[in-house]
């Protein structure tokens, strides 16, 4: 067997090097519209952002008050770094006295119908965005759509797909070797994705009107007014309560290849539930889901990753993987980082990427049903008890102390580290590490230690502290200078998706019921 470090030596020549410095990232934040009492926004999507549903940058989710902040693929963190600051301050000098809520889970909402649901405009394609929405809103409810995450954008260029390939002997195609490498990375990250909940959880608390009076057999404790968390949880919205639905955990999705992996998938878009059969598809003419199945499409399936391709036109995401591959893997499982204006700091995208080159250079290849429910296993016990000072893990069937399995892994994170230093000619990954490896030992300096340290501490409720860090981003931001978009550019940007908005919906040629035939026909 190939050590790490024996791998690592592999892949230190100067064409590596290249290669290493091509490796591309992107940033998908999401980010709930407030009120300036704390409450959500019931107001329509600022004009001045653009058309949601063509703007490149700005977007919506769920709903009307629920951002989506993007960059483009880029290979340098910083300059993604800047131009995540940059959007963040257009969208906050361009929503009045509204500012964007710094958790991950949802600020103070009274009831499921405050949280509107998306609008995109009367096209076919935005139609269906928006019946999608709803599908969610009938088979799950609303409140799990208020809940707001961070989506890591990771991909590594040809080139080293080419050398890697190369110095291993395969022949196979490019595109059919890097898909293959992808879905080895992806099935680690499954395995390992406890290890970036542990660290970058960061939603221990929230505010009791999430649970609107539902009974979730978790022992809460309360805290303030109105707030209340698992001593010694990290992610609730990663939870039963949040973006892990239970009701998929029967989809049996596989990740041996892509092809077994596009082929669950197209099975459980085309298998009929008689669980949301019962909600009907179109009532009094309106749609009240996109369809009966399992998934309504591709995006219903919630899961910490995706492998991805850019979709053309018109075309499904399984048949764009099927077309061209994978060509980069979307990392979901990371909560807002409320300490950071936003939701992510530079440190956390390196420790990312070490993650990410972890979990491809990493010997395992197989995942198992077996497997897999072991790591689900061990994600849920790092969800609702990470900070457990003696918590148990499960490895390959036997107990192992989060400590020492975490002390295993930082010794491989810091090879990986100090190997893309030596590529970049700098320190930053090394650094990145050492600052989280405190964490290894002592709960209390992951995200989520951090953050209830504070609660408690303040004897401060959630909703309180968000408020008021929600009102010093918004003023920090504000005054900051654009250094990747200027104000100018992203305006253009906003003028421009409006327009191309109205040319999609003067294009449309079919009706809605026949666009969502023809789509669902292949």
């Amino acid at each position: 067997m190939t050590t790490l470090n024996q791998k690592l030596g592999q892949l230190r020549s100067a064409q590596f090097t290249t290669a290493v410095k091509n490796i591309q990232r992107g940033i998908e934040r999401e980010a709930l519209r407030i009120s300036p009492g704390g409450r959500l926004s019931q107001a329509d999507h600022p004009s001045a952002l653009g058309s949601a549903l063509t703007h490149p940058y700005i977007t919506t989710d769920y709903s009307e008050a629920l951002l989506e902040l993007i960059t483009p693929p880029s290979n340098d963190i910083t300059k993604t770094y800047n131009q995540l600051k940059d959007v963040h301050k257009f969208v906050l000098q361009n929503i009045d006295d509204e500012m964007l809520w710094p958790m991950s889970m949802p600020c103070f909402i009274q009831d499921e119908d405050d949280i509107r649901i998306a609008q995109y405009g009367h096209s076919n394609i935005g139609k269906m965005k928006t019946t999608y929405r709803m599908g969610l809103k009938n088979r799950y409810g609303s409140m799990m759509q208020a809940i707001s995450g961070i989506h890591y954008n990771f991909s590594l260029p040809k080139q080293f797909w080419q050398l890697k390939r190369d110095l291993e002997g395969e022949t196979a195609p490019i595109e059919d070797y890097q898909s293959a490498q992808y879905m080895h990375l992806v099935r680690n990250v499954k395995r390992f994705v406890w290890v970036v909940t542990y660290l970058f959880g960061a939603s221990p608390a929230m505010c009791a009107s999430f649970l609107q009076g539902r009974e979730t057999g978790l022992k809460f404790e309360s805290f303030g007014k109105g707030s209340i968390f698992l001593p010694n949880a990290t992610s609730l919205r990663m939870s039963d309560l949040g973006y892990t639905n239970s009701a998929q955990s029967a989809l049996n999705i596989e990740y041996g290849s892509l092809t077994q992996y596009i082929d669950k998938l197209r099975q459980a878009i085309k298998t009929e539930s008689e669980e949301y059969k019962s909600i009907g598809v179109k009532e009094s003419g309106e749609y009240k889901q996109l369809n009966h199945n399992i998934l309504q499409i591709e995006n219903e399936l919630y899961a910490p990753v995706r492998p991805k391709q850019v979709t053309q036109s018109g075309e499904k995401p399984t048949d764009a993987l099927e077309n061209r591959g994978i060509m980069y893997v979307e990392l979901r499982a990371l909560d807002v980082n409320p300490f950071s204006p936003y939701g992510i700091t530079q440190e956390q995208m390196r420790v990312l990427d070490i993650f990410l080159l972890y979990c491809l250079l990493n010997e395992q290849s197989t995942l198992s049903p077996g497997q897999q429910a072991e790591a689900e296993q061990n994600q849920d016990r790092i969800v609702l008890e990470g900070r457990e000072p003696s918590l148990e893990l499960s490895h390959d069937g036997e107990g192992r102390l989060r400590f020492e399995w975490l002390t295993e892994i930082f010794n491989d994170f810091e090879q990986i580290a100090s190997w893309l230093d030596g590529h970049y000619g700098e320190r930053n990954y090394s650094e990145a590490i050492a600052n989280v490896k405190p964490a290894v030992e002592d709960p209390n300096y992951c995200l989520s230690g951090q953050l209830m340290s504070r609660l408690l501490a303040e004897q401060v409720d959630n909703g309180c502290l968000g408020l008021e860090l929600a009102d010093l981003y918004k003023k920090s931001i504000v005054n900051e200078g654009a250094v990747e978009f200027s104000g100018e550019y992203l305006f253009a940007k906003s003028e421009s998706s409006v327009e191309a908005q109205g040319r999609v919906e003067s294009a449309d040629e079919l009706s809605f019921d026949q666009f969502l035939a023809d789509y669902f026909a292949t």
